[in-house]
C-alpha cells in the first residue's frame, strides 16, 4: 500500500495540485492581482488531489460516489463563498498586503514571492489531503455480516460531515453579514463581532472546518497503516494554531487594541461552547 501511495501521490496527485496552483496565479495576475485568488485555490486544490485519489481508487462506485459528494460539497462551498464574497466583491486582505507590500515597487520580485506562496500552499495541501488517499483505498460498503468497530466510526465520521460544513457556512455568513453592516454604517467599525458562534468562539469558522477535516481523516481508517490518516487534520490544526490564528489575531489586535484583548479573555479560541 505504502508503495501505491508514493506511485499515485507523488507521481501524479502532487503534480496535479501544483499545477493547479499554478494556474490559480495565472489568474490572479489576471485578475488584478487579487490576492484573495490564493484562498480559492486552496480548496480547489483539494478537489483536484481527491479526483486524482478518486481515479487510482478500486474500492466499489458507491462508496466513491459518497466520498466525492462531501469533498465536492466541502470544496466548492468554501471556493464559492470566497469567490463571491472576497474575489468579486473586490476585498483587500490586509494580513498578505502586509506581508507583499514592500515588493510594491518591485513587480518580479512581489510576483517571485506571491507565485513562492501559491506553490507553498500547494506543498500544504497535499499533506492535509492525504485522508483522501485512504479515504478512497476504503470500501465503505455496508457489510452487516463483518460489521466492526472501525466500520461504525467510518459512517460516523461520515455522517459529521454535512453538518460541519453547513455550520462552517452558517459562521461565515454570520461574519460577512456583520461586516456588511459596519461598512453602512450601522455599525461601529471599532465593534468586534459577537454574536451567533462568534459569541464563544473568535475563530469558529476554523472549528468546523478542521471537525470536517478530523472527520474524513477518521473516515478513512480502516487498519493500521491508514492511521497515518490523520497527519492531515493533525497539520492543519499546527498550521491553524501556530500560524494563521497568530497572524489573524496579531492584526486584530493591532486594529482594536485594548478591546480585542477583552474579547480574548472572554472567548474560547476555536471551541464554540
Amino acid at each position: 500500500m505504502m508503495i501505491d501511495f508514493v506511485d499515485v501521490a507523488l507521481n501524479w496527485a502532487l503534480p496535479a495540485i501544483l499545477l493547479d496552483q499554478i494556474l490559480f496565479f495565472i489568474i490572479y495576475k489576471i485578475a488584478g492581482d487579487q490576492i484573495c485568488i490564493v484562498d480559492v485555490a486552496y480548496p480547489t486544490s483539494h478537489l483536484v488531489a481527491g479526483i486524482i485519489y478518486c481515479i487510482f481508487s478500486d474500492i466499489p462506485l458507491p462508496s466513491k460516489i459518497i466520498i466525492t459528494i462531501l469533498l465536492v460539497l466541502w470544496s466548492m462551498r468554501l471556493a464559492g463563498f470566497v469567490f463571491i464574497y472576497r474575489v468579486l466583491g473586490g476585498y483587500k486582505d490586509e494580513r498578505f498586503e502586509n506581508i507583499f507590500n514592500e515588493f510594491n515597487n518591485e513587480r518580479l520580485k512581489k510576483n517571485m514571492m506571491v507565485m513562492i506562496q501559491f506553490l507553498f500552499q500547494g506543498i500544504f495541501i497535499f499533506v492535509t489531503s492525504i485522508p483522501l488517499y485512504f479515504l478512497f483505498q476504503n470500501n465503505l460498503t455496508w457489510k452487516s455480516e463483518n460489521f466492526q468497530g472501525l466500520q461504525i466510526m467510518n459512517y460516523i465520521a461520515l455522517s459529521i460531515i454535512p453538518f460541519s460544513i453547513c455550520l462552517e457556512a452558517i459562521a461565515d455568513i454570520q461574519l460577512e453579514q456583520f461586516k456588511k453592516l459596519q461598512q453602512q454604517d450601522l455599525i461601529p467599525k471599532t465593534e468586534i463581532m459577537e454574536t451567533g458562534f462568534w459569541k464563544k468562539s473568535r475563530h469558529p469558522n476554523l472549528f468546523f472546518d478542521l471537525i470536517t477535516w478530523t472527520c474524513f481523516g477518521l473516515s478513512a481508517i480502516y487498519d493500521g497503516i491508514s492511521v497515518c490518516s490523520l497527519i492531515g487534520p493533525i497539520i492543519l490544526f499546527c498550521a491553524m494554531e501556530f500560524v494563521t490564528v497568530p497572524i489573524t489575531e496579531a492584526h486584530m489586535k493591532k486594529k482594536r487594541g485594548e478591546t480585542y484583548d477583552q474579547y480574548v479573555l472572554r472567548t474560547n479560541k476555536f471551541l464554540i461552547f
